[in-house]
């Protein structure tokens, strides 16, 4: 419900101080909107930190027997390489580092008395306009004053035309994200890796570009692609020459979204793991079993939503895999409006396969979500969710909760 400003080419231009001249003719437009949020919230803290042996981690982890029951580092250190070829010696000194933290709940191990306030901020920007050729250009930033550094990388440009549109964004746009009709939503709890759809995989960075194809009628088509992840046009770069392909298309009610990205790791060492003592006992998995995203990628995502009534439903499906471990997600959502409130319900379960031992990581989320309006640009919003974390460096599964209201005030 932002409220915006619309400046004309001229008014645009005294905004910055008419600093150039523009032909009358320009047909550019300003859009200057925005809004500032307040949040407050309640959640289960979760465990505290707990320091646990390395050898205790590994043999829980252990389902093969691999690693035998002794806490001689020099048995578990020749285990481990069998377990992980790449890890190179020397990596976990054993000896002197027996021991490692587990990692700990959102409050880091307090109890929670009060309520925890946050706060975000922000500015978006947009510039459109079609010039007398027939070109059409398009600029759009969201500056979130809160977190200012993190725009200094923003940029976000749209050329159009009979050819469709090209978009040049840095964080490249990935066709799959151009084609999620089931929204991002990250239903993520903290201390784990796991959360919303990938949207793209680690080869969707730098600058790149998304060619929207031309309309026809129900059928929308997307290409990604990026150049070259280090955004320099080295030839170092984790990743060049990322594509995606995606497709939107409207049948009897129904929209339904699939996309496809693949992504070359340019380096033989991408799953290498780092040369420093693992912390948590998640990092240690991650790193020993082979649950992390790396190497090379391909991402695949398929997903549908539609009307019945008064009543909006989505499914979605995504799945990661990786030289490491491999991620899917499955997402269902309803959402009605009843009165002046804004209802929905959410359910999201998400798998992180790890590469050995047939080690698995897993999370059910369940979100409930209130809204209205309390007046022109201001909204109000209630949400609660609930979720039961089995990760597998800990040695047991967590319940978590969130509870949150938000009051969001556009301009």
């Amino acid at each position: 419900m932002d409220k915006k400003i619309l400046l004309g080419g001229a008014a645009a231009l005294l905004l910055v101080g008419n600093m150039y001249a523009t032909p009358a003719s320009a047909a550019i437009d300003l859009s200057i909107g925005g809004e500032a949020k307040l949040t407050g919230n309640m959640s289960e803290c979760g465990p505290a930190a707990v320091e646990e042996d390395v050898i205790n981690v590994l043999d829980r982890l252990d389902t093969d027997n691999a690693v035998a029951d002794d806490a001689d580092a020099a048995t578990v250190g020749a285990a481990l390489e069998a377990i992980n070829t790449g890890m190179t010696a020397g990596t976990y000194d054993l000896a002197a580092d027996s021991a490692i933290n587990q990692a700990a709940g959102p409050c880091a191990g307090a109890d929670r008395a009060g309520i925890d306030w946050g706060f975000s901020k922000k500015l978006s920007i947009s510039a459109s306009g079609t010039l007398a050729n027939g070109l059409e250009v398009s600029f759009s930033d969201d500056l979130k004053l809160n977190t200012i550094t993190a725009e200094e990388a923003s940029f976000d440009l749209t050329l159009g035309g009979a050819f469709g549109s090209l978009q040049f964004k840095d964080g490249a746009p990935s066709a799959v994200d151009a084609a999620m009709v089931t929204g991002k939503k990250d239903l993520d709890v903290n201390g784990t890796d796991l959360g919303a759809h990938a949207t793209e995989t680690a080869g969707s960075a730098g600058m790149g570009v998304l060619w929207t194809a031309p309309g026809m009628g129900a059928l929308d088509l997307y290409v990604g692609w990026a150049p070259n992840s280090g955004n320099a046009g080295l030839d170092t770069a984790a990743y060049e020459n990322t594509f995606s392909v995606g497709a939107v298309m409207d049948a009897a009610g129904m929209t339904i979204g699939a996309g496809y990205e693949s992504a070359t790791a340019n380096s033989a060492t991408a799953c290498d793991p780092d040369d420093t003592v693992k912390a948590t006992g998640r990092d240690f998995a991650l790193e020993a079993f082979g649950g992390k995203l790396c190497g090379d990628q391909t991402l695949m995502y398929i997903g549908a939503t539609m009307d019945a009534a008064d009543i909006g439903f989505s499914v979605g499906y995504s799945n990661i895999e990786t030289d490491g471990g491999d991620q899917a997600v499955l997402s269902i959502g309803a959402s009605t409006t009843v009165s002046d409130y804004d209802v929905s319900i959410d359910y999201r379960q998400n798998t992180l396969d790890y590469q050995y031992n047939d080690v698995q990581d897993t999370q059910s989320v369940v979100a409930f979500g209130l809204g209205t309006s309390l007046g022109d640009g201001v909204d109000l919003g209630l949400s609660f969710s609930t979720s039961d974390a089995d990760i597998q460096a800990m040695p047991a599964s967590t319940n978590y909760y969130f509870a949150e209201a938000s009051l969001t005030v556009g301009f």
